[in-house]
């Protein structure tokens, strides 16, 4: 069993993005070689693949995901603690991210990285906040890209701002309250409220925006960007959303009112001040330190 094998395993039961030998579910991936692998050497499948039910996990899948993700974490981590006795340079650079590279234009300060150190073993992995507080903590992460207000314990970090954003109401282009440079959330409080999916960094603020302000979270509703901004075209709702959602995002008939007062938001790359750095990472750390000071502060 590879453990590649398992990686995409898992990237596939908990992605729309499996593709079966009878056709793609949701949407397409080169998954379904490594799948079948694994399914070949357990001797039992690990999704469906017959009518409305193709890419589903079946109970052999099911079980499979639960023991695959220890496994998965503990080799990744060995592999770090092993790191140690290599050459400083020889070692891998591995930095978590939350899922918004695409959003703030930060793939480019990586791929020019790339381009001056060609020989650097540069990994980035996309994963949620806890992940990667924990993946940091432990030394798994050499450096992690996350907002600002999920970090418990700044203090212990070296933080270098990489991008700044703040909420907006998200409103019909007709609305009564389109035109306003700004809008105070206690004007939409009879309106019913789009929220970005509850396990997304945005849900938590957003929530909290609605009850420091004494707005019922009756009327709240979640839903995957695309279609909280197709329900708003359509004039069932606002939405809360980081203005620069509508960087990666368009739909037409929709306008954003910045909030008053302003809910500002901030991403950075935060390393830990207590561990030793290679002289690749701090070559990258140079490199984000010299962006950071052309970001304003929030």
């Amino acid at each position: 069993m590879l453990i590649e094998d398992l990686e995409v395993f898992v990237a596939a039961a908990e992605s729309d993005s499996f593709i079966t030998p009878v056709g793609p579910h949701r949407y397409e991936t080169s998954a379904s070689k490594e799948i079948l692998r694994l399914e070949k050497e357990f001797g039992t499948p690990l999704f469906l693949r017959e009518g409305k039910n193709t890419g589903i996990l079946t109970k052999a899948g099911e079980e499979l995901l639960v023991k695959a993700k220890p496994l998965i974490r503990a080799y990744r981590k060995t592999m770090r603690m092993m790191e140690q006795y290599r050459p400083k340079n020889d070692r891998s650079i591995i930095i978590g991210a939350l899922p918004i590279l695409k959003q703030y234009r930060l793939n480019r300060i990586f791929s020019r990285f790339l381009d001056d150190f060609e020989d650097a073993d540069l990994r980035l992995e996309l994963t949620d906040g806890k992940s990667l507080t924990e993946g940091l903590a432990e030394g798994y992460y050499d450096a992690i890209i996350i907002r600002k207000n999920m970090i418990n314990r700044p203090e212990k970090l070296k933080l270098y701002r990489m991008a700044t954003d703040e909420m907006a109401a998200i409103l019909p282009a007709d609305h009564r309250y389109a035109e306003e440079c700004s809008i105070r959330l206690p004007m939409l409080k009879n309106e019913f409220f789009y929220l970005a999916d509850p396990n997304t960094q945005s849900f938590g603020v957003c929530w909290n925006l609605l009850k420091n302000q004494h707005i019922s979270t009756e009327n709240v509703r979640t839903a995957d960007i695309e279609t909280i901004l197709k329900e708003v075209a359509a004039r069932k709702g606002v939405a809360l959303l980081p203005i620069s959602t509508l960087n990666v995002m368009k739909q037409e008939g929709v306008i954003t009112v910045p909030l008053n007062p302003r809910a500002t938001l901030e991403v950075v790359f935060a390393t830990r001040k207590d561990t030793e750095k290679s002289e690749l990472m701090e070559e990258l750390i140079e490199m984000i330190d010299i962006r950071s000071k052309a970001v304003p502060s929030v």
